[in-house]
């Protein structure tokens, strides 16, 4: 027998042990080793929070919406939701918004302030100065208040978007 094939036999000098059992616990310490790698890994790239895979972008079509968002939210924490909106043929923007995100959400501030705010259903239109070019951009801050899976729709100009987010706890 090789010296490595004995290094593997039980033994009972100086201290008695099972070599087989003591294999396994090498196996289960190496798989909880890759595991806790796992969680590293996917918490750096954002899957818990702020990183690469929570940024989202949510887009209409034609491009005449624009909203960045985090797809993975933290209960209580505060987020922020950017807004860029082309002005209807009206020259003017209406931006509509319902669910989740006037549901488990708190809207803490809406930067620039909105020319117009007014509710509707279980929803709310926000009227937007354009910019000479004809676009506008808002910024939203936003805190969770809740857990779980949260969908929004934003719409604008006859175009809607979708904005789905995980609160975790």
């Amino acid at each position: 027998m090789s010296s490595a094939q004995d290094e593997l036999l039980d033994r009972d000098y100086p201290i008695q042990e099972d070599m087989r059992f003591q294999e396994k616990l090498w196996k289960l310490e190496r798989a909880g080793w890759v595991a806790l790698s796992l969680v590293v890994a996917i918490t750096l790239l954002g899957v818990f929070g702020a990183g690469p895979l929570s940024q989202a972008t949510a887009q209409t079509p034609g491009g005449d919406l624009d909203i960045r968002y985090q797809r993975f939210e933290r209960n209580g924490a505060a987020s922020q939701l950017q807004v860029k909106a082309k002005a209807g043929s009206d020259g003017q923007v209406w931006l509509a918004i319902d669910g989740a995100l006037l549901e488990r959400f708190t809207v803490e501030s809406i930067h620039p302030q909105p020319l117009v705010a007014e509710a509707f259903g279980n929803g709310m239109r926000l009227q937007f100065q354009p910019d000479a070019q004809g676009w506008a951009m808002a910024y939203l801050t936003l805190r969770p208040d809740g857990v779980g899976p949260a969908k929004s729709v934003a719409r604008l100009n006859g175009q809607s978007v979708t904005l789905s987010q995980f609160i975790y706890p």
